[in-house]
């Protein structure tokens, strides 16, 4: 290819420009990369000088207070464990095993029939005893109402026990809704 001597210098004069531009691109680079270092030193002092101190001083007047709740917390946790495996639980497993006793007894049929026998020789018993006077029955009409509050008391427990009540429940986690890969 042959190019004409005014296209020729003009071409070198070219390429001498791109070559004194690119030298002047890179010297622009390495100072913006001095100025860059320069500002990150800057920043590091500042961060020392101002940022520390103030984030210090804001932990160290909240630090107290927080290891105090702490350490409430922890007494309280293990105050709660201790009283949850020394009361509750054995409660809990007596009441468990009363009720499971009398279910277990209440099938017998014998025991109902001994159970009834008892209570008609504890009424003679009672009947016997009782002074034949015509005066009122206070004591008696007492001891009737004590064992009805009793008894209301153990059917009331039993029903708790058993009941079937799913508000007692709460889900650890919500469900995640189900994403849809079509959409």
């Amino acid at each position: 290819m042959s190019l004409s001597r005014k296209r020729r210098k003009a071409l070198k004069r070219l390429k001498g420009s791109a070559e004194e531009l690119w030298l002047d691109q890179q010297d622009v680079l390495d100072r913006a990369n001095t100025i860059i270092r320069e500002a990150g030193k800057q920043a590091g002092y500042l961060s020392e000088e101002q940022v520390k101190p103030r984030v210090k001083s804001a932990v160290d007047s909240v630090a107290p207070t927080v290891s105090r709740k702490v350490a409430e917390v922890k007494v309280a946790g293990s105050t709660v464990k201790k009283q949850f495996s020394s009361e509750v639980v054995p409660a809990l497993a007596s009441t468990l095993g009363s009720a499971a006793a009398v279910l277990q007894s209440s099938k017998n049929p014998e025991f109902l029939k001994d159970a009834g026998k008892k209570v008609k020789q504890a009424s003679k018993a009672v009947k016997k005893s009782a002074p034949k006077s015509g005066g009122s029955k206070v004591g008696t009409a007492f001891v009737v109402s004590l064992g009805v509050v009793a008894l209301v008391g153990v059917g009331y427990a039993l029903w708790q026990t058993f009941r079937a009540d799913d508000e007692l429940w709460i889900a650890d986690e919500d469900p995640e809704p189900e994403t849809n890969p079509e959409s």
